[in-house]
């Protein structure tokens, strides 16, 4: 016993916290539980697997442009910036959704990395409802994953980054995080409202962070991983060898991990080479039309390509600033089948 515990002693990184700050902070938590509405957990410290997730919380990436990047969004897509982050060389914070909240964290990338290739697989986050540093650290040592917290300029927690499968950089933050201030990262404006220019087209508006395309290097190893240290389960599989593929679509079937209730979801695709690198981020828009939306994209001058999955299910994907690739669903899709790609 003891050398065990030694051993999950070890597999912790150190929590970049000071003590006292960090006793106290959790010493505040159960005031700040009922305004939050978390949800009391079935998990305890001594059995922390599986990690039980709700949201797709957040993505983040670098730009080479950081005002251009911020403006194409706020432009195009209708998301507002409702918080900065002092911290990692500052973060533009651009509102996704509310309820729950979602959005994406954007940094300046310094001139020597504007033309570099990534060498680092895409960042995201879930959503925890209960979210417990002590508990999700004890997690991650049965996984032997690296991982640390830290007090993001001093008074809001981080969440808790580590690695998964392949180095992928991830993280765990409370449900109520929407990247700005507060103990929780829980206070943006909510007043914010996205920059327009006088005869800009109106926006595809989008309404949700809906799913995240992920690429591994070995799908049964990292599926596995996945579903042992969270509660996601797979719902579907698309691109059934057995079924209609989508024209050009070469591999394996591609596993749909819902997150929570959905229709947030994680799709893994096994592949290698610069797509593994490159963020594959859905948005749900409301009363999804392909070919308004697309027709919206044209007006803005953005390059779009309109495909139908599996023959059936129309997916728009764009090529936007900094090699992100971005596709417009409905708010309703599950990563399933059907014209709006909702049905198991």
């Amino acid at each position: 016993m003891k050398r065990r515990t030694r051993e999950t002693a070890r597999l912790h990184t150190v929590i970049d916290i000071p003590r006292r700050e960090f006793i106290s902070s959790f010493m505040a938590v159960p005031a700040l539980v009922p305004i939050a509405e978390f949800g009391r957990s079935q998990i305890s410290v001594e059995d922390p697997l599986p990690v039980r997730v709700s949201t797709l919380n957040h993505v983040s990436f670098g730009c080479a442009d950081l005002p251009r990047t911020v403006a194409w969004y706020e432009r195009v897509l209708g998301l507002p910036r409702h918080a900065f982050q002092d911290y990692s060389g500052g973060l533009t914070v651009l509102r996704v959704g509310t309820d729950p909240p979602a959005y994406m964290a954007l940094s300046q990338l310094s001139p020597d990395g504007v033309n570099s290739p990534p060498t680092r697989r895409p960042h995201f986050c879930w959503g925890i409802p209960d979210f417990n540093v002590h508990r999700i650290l004890a997690a991650l040592a049965e996984m032997r994953s690296p991982a640390r917290s830290v007090l993001r300029e001093g008074t809001t927690i981080n969440g808790v980054n580590f690695d998964g499968p392949d180095g992928a950089p991830l993280q765990f933050n409370p449900v109520v995080a929407c990247g700005g201030m507060g103990f929780l990262g829980e206070v943006c404006d909510r007043s914010a409202e996205a920059v327009r220019q006088p005869g800009d087209p109106p926006p595809v508006q989008v309404q949700t962070l809906n799913h995240i395309k992920y690429f591994v290097t070995d799908l049964q190893h990292s599926l596995e991983w996945y579903q042992k240290l969270t509660d996601m389960r797979v719902v579907v599989y698309q691109e059934l060898a057995e079924g209609p593929r989508t024209a050009g679509y070469e591999g394996l079937p591609i596993p749909v991990l819902q997150v929570g209730t959905g229709p947030q979801h994680l799709a893994l695709v096994e592949g290698t080479g610069p797509e593994s690198f490159r963020l594959h981020v859905g948005f749900g828009v409301e009363e999804f039309e392909p070919e308004r939306v697309m027709a919206r994209l044209v007006q803005h001058g953005v390059t779009a390509q309109l495909r139908m999955r599996e023959g059936v299910t129309p997916e728009i994907l764009v090529d936007a600033p900094d090699g992100v690739r971005v596709q417009l669903q409905d708010v309703s899709y599950c990563g399933g089948r059907g014209p709006l790609g909702n049905l198991y």
